[in-house]
């Protein structure tokens, strides 16, 4: 279980980070946490093994992590395409494109939710806190069979669940469409090459300036995206210009964990203030809930710190020349 412990980890952390943290899940419904984690950390623990043996970057982990919004929202609660699925919002007649029955604001809205923030980021954080086992499997055949039995029974609970409470059921060529999105989605994600060095002159920049400029990014995309045409735009040409930076920065000299990590941290700390004004789709809006995020808050940039310590540490005994645990790896389980 202690070589496992990473794998659980993810498992708990990405339905933390992408409904507790955000507000979308309220603290008193924390008993739905080990069901939502059989979808969402199922999911994002099987995109993380996958990558890292196909030896795969995070631009794959990206596209899988929107192909995962679409498999959850699109085919499963079928959110994209249903416009009274929540009594707090309507994200469908906004923006609506008739052709595909959707709305742009709620399509960008999930993609960039689920793709960086219920996959990539809890991924970054938890390999930040193993950073000497932050490139290899952290599963045997044993874990993924299980992994993927525990995904595909989320999948069943959240589609007949949906289903149960709205009877709504989309079109078939809308659900066709989405599935054949998220095949052509995985078959790019396995395509796509880590990003090959440059000839830049200038280095990395500091994990500092990368965390500052992520937040600044990630905090403007979350206000700038609004139910409107003029909110999908600003929101498009910051959520372009953000991954323009990234791929250019990580072309550069030095750049590595502490960087990706940073990032992560940046993008974390916008969900942090974030979630404080969210009006929760699961359980109350009150007094409890507003000191639940409180702790949650707490709990982040505590996570953030202590990953943050251990990243520098395995930079400074890999700059000694010291051994470290990677010499010396177990096998997965």
């Amino acid at each position: 279980m202690r070589h496992a412990m990473p794998a659980v980890g993810l498992f708990f952390l990405s339905p933390v980070v992408g409904e507790l943290l955000l507000g979308a899940t309220s603290v008193d419904m924390l008993w739905l946490l080990p069901m939502q984690a059989l979808l969402y950390g199922g999911g994002c623990l099987l995109i993380r093994e996958t990558v890292r043996r196909a030896r795969r970057g995070w631009c794959s982990i990206l596209l899988l992590g929107a192909a995962y919004a679409l498999v959850e929202e699109g085919l499963l609660d079928q959110m994209l395409f249903n416009g009274h699925y929540s009594g707090n919002y309507d994200m469908v007649s906004v923006t609506h494109v008739p052709v595909l029955g959707i709305g742009g604001y709620g399509l960008l809205s999930v993609l960039a939710v689920h793709a960086v923030w219920s996959i990539t980021v809890p991924i970054a954080l938890v390999e930040a806190l193993v950073p000497d086992r932050a490139r290899e499997p952290w599963l045997g055949p044993a874990g993924l069979s299980v992994t993927v039995a525990l995904f595909a029974l989320g999948a069943v609970i959240t589609g007949w669940g949906s289903y149960d409470d709205s009877h709504f059921m989309a079109p078939w060529p809308r659900l066709a469409g989405t599935a054949a999105t998220v095949v052509l989605l995985g078959a790019v994600a396995f395509r796509v090459r880590r990003p090959v060095p440059g000839r830049a002159t200038r280095g990395a920049p500091r994990p500092l300036l990368a965390s500052t400029v992520a937040f600044l990014l990630t905090s403007g995309f979350m206000l700038v995206l609004q139910p409107s045409w003029w909110g999908v735009a600003a929101a498009l040409a910051i959520a372009a210009a953000a991954l323009a930076l990234g791929i250019s920065w990580s072309r550069r000299p030095g750049w590595g964990l502490p960087h990706v990590f940073a990032l992560a941290a940046g993008a974390t700390l916008t969900y942090v203030w974030t979630g404080f004004g969210q009006t929760p789709d699961t359980g109350s809006d009150g007094t409890v809930n507003l000191m639940g995020h409180v702790v949650l808050a707490v709990a982040a940039v505590s996570l953030l710190y202590l990953a943050g310590r251990r990243v520098r540490a395995y930079g400074r005994s890999r700059a000694g020349g010291q051994p470290s645990a990677a010499t010396a790896r177990p096998p997965v389980v």
